[in-house]
């Protein structure tokens, strides 16, 4: 086994945090009766995490039809092509000048007709002064806290369905322990679809079952996860 501080060629550059909002985004589609592959889907920020996942989707067959930067959004209902969008954004600095496409202001992106919406920028995108015009029916969190808390509840109440960004970010968490263990880059990329699917199905089920939030739900089954790690190890350090 590797140790901490060694690297056992899983770099940053594979994308294993957009790879695992690909599939919070693939499994939460299915459950609630989004085709995927006809979604029509807008990203919140063209980094490492929007682009990898802008990525994935069209290896799936799937085109955001919107994609924003700090300069401003790219909207083009009949979807943007990821190879393009990315030769556009490494040669002239920003999305807004891929063609054909209509350039809107950024925060208009979060009020397009769309039925997938990624805030994968900065925190606090989604908030009081936007929250009410989202019209996406799903919202898959891959920044770090990408709506207040206030936000998250009132998608709830407008039966917006969230996946919080402790369930659909993870994938780098996930890879960052698979370097460690000296995985190889397809062990990875296995880690982080089992787990991430494996935990939005728990989430999901949990609020069908008991009515609560998205981050609720997520929040309690860590804990209580956390609770029972902890509780092992005692009975385990016991025995020694």
């Amino acid at each position: 086994m590797l140790g901490p501080g060694e690297k056992c060629g899983i770099p940053h550059e594979y994308g294993s945090t957009g790879y695992g909002v690909f599939h919070a985004a693939r499994v939460t589609a299915e459950l609630i009766g989004i085709n995927l592959k006809e979604a029509a889907i807008a990203i919140d920020g063209f980094g490492n995490v929007g682009s990898f996942l802008a990525k994935y989707l069209g290896e799936f067959g799937t085109k955001a039809v919107a994609v924003s930067d700090s300069k401003g959004c790219i909207y083009n209902p009949d979807g943007l092509d990821y190879e393009k969008l990315k030769k556009v954004k490494e040669e002239t600095r920003s999305v807004i000048n891929y063609e054909p496409g209509q350039v809107l202001e950024y925060e208009k992106l979060f009020e397009l007709p769309v039925d997938i919406l990624v805030p994968a920028s900065v925190p606090d995108v989604i908030n009081k002064k936007n929250v009410d015009k989202i019209k996406a029916r799903l919202v898959v969190e891959a920044a770090n806290i990408p709506a207040t808390y206030e936000s998250e509840k009132r998608l709830h109440e407008k039966e917006v369905l969230v996946i919080p960004d402790i369930i659909a970010n993870a994938g780098g968490v996930i890879s960052s322990y698979a370097e460690y263990m000296g995985e190889n880059p397809q062990k990875m990329f296995e880690m982080v679809e089992e787990r991430i699917v494996r935990n939005v199905r728990f989430v999901i089920k949990k609020i069908e079952k008991e009515k609560m939030t998205p981050r609720d739900a997520a929040l309690e089954i860590a804990q209580k996860r956390v609770g029972e790690a902890m509780e092992k190890k005692t009975i385990e350090s016991r025995k020694t």
